[in-house]
């Protein structure tokens, strides 16, 4: 792979936003003609432009392209970060309790833009087999299209739970809209059926300009996590319908009516389908020996090309992340910051929680022997950086009174910017541009869901061995009984809980923590009256700080989570369209 020419990689992601405003204009609902198909599909280039085209949405629920208007994501709605539009901005409703069908969230993309890619991924079937493309070449890209399909429903299914499925149904402009809600299960069903059939077609790997299309491995990566979901608490056993007083037809949209321990078999058969291919590995940098613990983590985000990444969304050169995510005092926009409660969930180098018996944390030093994902994910007081403005790196500072980044120099600050993906060696207002794809699903993911599941079956020694594999590419020391910080003999209960602790650190800033605290179902626990936090530093003298845990300076910093809003409602608009569907419990 490192001797595919990288510029290739780019043209995946530039054609397909050209053919999905080519699709757009030639095959829109509203302008779908037999002169526009036969236009497109009778050329080979056109028909796989089209294709390249469903590309270009797949990453718009990730995180800061998840509301483009002001770049924040679903962390900005979790115990993990704050967001500059928190107060009166899109994302509100979702922070405050205040959701609902008539709330204009901008949730609603999640709705229309998957239902506008499945019925062009129907349109593409439909319509690939008058290509002049060779048998083959139909037989793949029809592959692709499967699923493509199939992850943008699964896109819908953790919004919405049990949602109308088209099938290969092409929608025209004459449509009447009438299509009834699958049920959960239903729908889990055929996401996992299109997602098997897709992976018997779909080659293992890409070169030249086909790099980053749809592989094997993404099928069967997305097929495990669609079953992880499926199996855990809020879906499996914990159906909220049930516990909102619904009936029976809403109780089947928002999971299954019991609980059935199968599901974690089905969950933990799907994740080890992607570990058995052996074509994927958690990335060890080259240089990982001679840098600091935890380097190889930092640097496969900056790899467009690494053994982790199953499914990536390529990007070209950038340096979006450093631009609206770091620290003003490199002209960054800041617009979000980790909080001090995601800074507290990180432990320490030796892998025990802070709060932990044994752990070394002083309060008077918190930055110090921390878990080297912590130095990565999160910016602190003193972490070194490129400075555009002197070519050089230095300090940067959030204490009280520090020009620029401190932390009385905005209307609320918590005390830290965000690192992770991020180039230490450049900067906004200066330096190269970073190679850089995002994360959609790697390899790390699947090792925890394998574990997970794993717990559940009361097989937890399985969980203990991809644990110690994570912790131990993350820089955390092994200690002398090899268990990386990891406590012995302990019981599936207290697995369940370290496994929830691990996905939050390897994972944060990933478009996880959001669906996690969800699908495990103790998000009223966790978020509903969770006060965000921040850490205020005061210098006494020359390198001399104290550090202060406060509430975040903000009026929504107290989180509001109702039952209800384990699921999102659809919204009326899409209600009133179509006479066939029937609204989430509790809205």
């Amino acid at each position: 792979m490192t001797k595919i020419n990288i510029g290739l990689l780019i043209a995946v992601f530039v054609l397909g936003l050209s053919a999905c405003r080519k699709g757009a204009d030639l095959l829109d609902k509203t302008e779908t003609t037999d002169l526009n198909k036969q236009k497109t599909f009778s050329d080979s280039t056109l028909t796989h432009e089209f294709l390249t085209g469903l590309y270009a949405d797949v990453a718009f629920n990730w995180e800061y392209r998840k509301y483009p208007s002001t770049r924040s994501g679903n962390s900005d709605v979790s115990d993990d970060a704050i967001s500059a539009s928190i107060n009166n901005g899109a994302i509100h409703p979702i922070v405050s309790g205040t959701l609902s069908p008539m709330s204009n969230s901008p949730y609603t993309t999640s709705w229309s833009v998957p239902y506008k890619s499945i019925r062009l991924a129907n349109v593409f079937l439909a319509n690939v087999s008058r290509s002049p493309l060779s048998v083959n070449k139909i037989k793949r890209l029809t592959a692709e299209a499967r699923f493509l399909r199939a992850w943008y429903y699964a896109c819908l299914l953790r919004y919405f739970g049990g949602i109308p499925i088209i099938g290969d149904e092409v929608i025209d402009v004459n449509h009447e809209f009438n299509e009834k809600r699958s049920t959960y299960e239903e729908t889990v069903n055929y996401i996992v059926y299109e997602l098997n059939a897709a992976a018997v077609d779909l080659p293992t790997g890409y070169t030249g300009n086909d790099f980053g299309r749809a592989t094997k491995g993404a099928a069967l990566a997305l097929k495990s996590r669609v079953l992880l979901y499926a199996a855990s608490p809020l879906f499996n056993g914990g159906n909220i319908g049930v516990e909102l007083g619904a009936g029976a037809e809403k109780i089947a949209l928002a999971g299954y009516p019991g609980y059935d321990k199968n599901r974690w078999l089905l969950a933990q058969q799907a994740a080890f389908e992607v570990m058995d291919m052996h074509m994927y590995d958690l990335y060890e940098a080259p240089d990982a020996a001679t840098n600091p613990p935890g380097y190889s983590f930092s640097r496969m985000f900056l790899k467009r090309m690494n053994n982790e990444y199953i499914m990536q969304y390529n990007l070209p050169l950038n340096r979006d992340l450093e631009a609206d995510f770091f620290a003003p005092s490199r002209n960054s926009s800041l617009r979000s910051m980790p909080t001090h409660n995601l800074a507290k969930s990180f432990g320490m180098i030796n892998g025990k929680a802070i709060t932990e018996s044994g752990s070394t944390y002083d309060p008077a030093k918190p930055f110090v022997n921390r878990d080297p994902r912590f130095n990565y994910t999160i910016a602190y007081n003193g972490t070194m950086w490129y400075d555009g403005t002197t070519s050089t790196k230095k300090p940067v500072y959030t204490y009280v009174g520090a020009a620029l980044d401190g932390f009385n120099n905005r209307q609320y600050h918590t005390g830290y910017f965000w690192r992770k993906m991020q180039e230490e060696n450049t900067a906004w207002n200066g330096g190269s541009q970073t190679e850089r794809c995002l994360p959609i699903i790697r390899y790390a993911e699947i090792l925890l869901s394998y574990a997970e599941a794993s717990n559940e079956l009361n097989e937890t020694d399985k969980a203990y061995d991809q644990l110690k594999l994570i912790r131990k590419r993350a820089g955390i020391l092994p200690g002398i009984d090899g268990l990386y910080g990891l406590k012995d003999n302990m019981t599936v209960q207290e697995m369940r809980i370290a496994l929830q602790n691990e996905r939050r650190a390897e994972l944060a800033f990933e478009e996880h923590r959001f669906w996690d605290v969800r699908r495990w179902k103790i998000a009223e626990q966790v978020l509903n009256g969770l006060q965000l936090e921040a850490l205020k530093i005061t210098m006494v003298s020359t390198n001399v700080y104290t550090y202060e845990v406060l509430p975040i300076n903000h009026a929504n910093s107290k989180l509001k989570f109702l039952k209800a809003n384990y699921l999102f409602p659809i919204d009326q608009i899409e209600i009133d369209k179509n006479r066939g569907l029937i609204q989430n419990p509790g809205y």
